[in-house]
């Protein structure tokens, strides 16, 4: 072989790797960007501030709430670490249902709740004063209200409701949850399985009912409940009553709710406001 066509041969080759080089790049670039992680958000006692920390009132020695299907380590978790207090008096009540597990990843969907004792509401005269006292910030415009002594009775301050993941780590757990606003979805479709993700559409439990009654009894004390019709479904709890009635779901006046009242499903609206903080109007 003359020297000449050793040359040739090089530089094909050379101009065969030029071409699939540039061929690669304009035809098979990848355009495509890198889905983030979601970085599990671990918590422990000692990052929470003292004064917003969630209060948990649960005696794990004594805890039995097979009655609500749920593991008393899992709400006290929640309760002290997904919760948190508006008010120094504030107890948080924490529920979920559980979707499922995969691994050592539990997912559900949790409510909590703040709740505290009320004996007392402000009453202003007529609707302009009541106005006034509601929009200031330091109450310097009820003066015409006064303050009167009621039946004591739940109130609610903070409270969160959100799916979750919970990773077991030994004895203990970390947390996760999906951000806020638009990320919130992408989240839960990045992190969720999809065949557990799709269960968020079917949850069943009344998270509300059970953070409700779990308050009334560590309270002694009963939440405002208006009652707007009585069903003959027999009921020893609200848990055991059915979802709203579509007629009342739909209306705008209330979130109407089921609940268990005198041994009979109820619906109506509760009434969990501080009237310290929202004034009533004189009957």
């Amino acid at each position: 072989m003359k020297i000449i066509d050793i040359i040739m041969i090089i530089l094909l080759i050379i101009l065969g790797i030029m071409v699939y080089y540039l061929f690669g790049i304009f035809f098979f670039k990848d355009d495509s960007k890198p889905i983030p992680s979601i970085p599990d958000i671990i918590i422990k006692n000692n990052n929470i501030k003292d004064e917003t920390k969630g209060k948990s009132v649960i005696n794990l020695d004594s805890c039995d709430f097979r009655k609500y299907d749920m593991d008393c380590k899992v709400v006290k978790f929640l309760e002290e670490n997904l919760a948190w207090s508006n008010k120094a008096e504030g107890v948080n009540f924490c529920s979920y249902e559980y979707l499922g597990e995969k691994e050592n990843n539990i997912y559900l969907v949790s409510s909590c709740q703040e709740f505290y004792i009320s004996d007392s509401q402000m009453v202003c005269p007529d609707k302009d004063i009541l106005e006034k006292c509601f929009v200031s910030k330091d109450k310097s415009e009820c003066s015409e209200c006064e303050i009167k002594d009621i039946d004591k009775r739940i109130v609610e301050g903070s409270g969160v409701s959100i799916p979750v993941r919970l990773t077991t780590n030994g004895n203990t757990f970390s947390l996760w949850t999906p951000r806020d606003g638009s990320l919130y979805q992408k989240d839960l479709k990045a992190e969720f399985p999809k065949d557990i993700y799709n269960l968020l559409s079917e949850t069943k439990k009344n998270l509300k009912a059970i953070n409700i009654e779990r308050a009334e009894n560590y309270f002694g004390a009963n939440a405002t409940f208006d009652i707007a019709q009585t069903f003959d479904e027999s009921c020893s709890n609200s848990l055991d009553c059915p979802k709203v009635p579509g007629e009342y779901a739909i209306k705008s006046n209330c979130p109407y709710e089921m609940r268990c009242v005198e041994k009979k499903c109820s619906v109506g609206c509760y009434d969990l406001i501080d009237h310290l903080d929202l004034p009533v109007l004189k009957d």
